[in-house]
């Protein structure tokens, strides 16, 4: 899947699985421009 957003503008590639690899999710949320804290944060644990 591509995921995206306009302001800032920033795009994703997810895969459609059910179960992602660590290393990818950490490239998935770096490309995001997140860091790993501030995806944490937001995933509210």
């Amino acid at each position: 899947m591509i995921l995206g957003r306009e302001d800032p503008h920033a795009r994703v590639v997810v895969p459609d699985h059910r179960q992602i690899r660590l290393g990818t999710l950490r490239h998935i949320v770096t490309d995001a421009g997140l860091t790993v804290d501030e995806f944490v944060r937001l995933l509210g644990r």
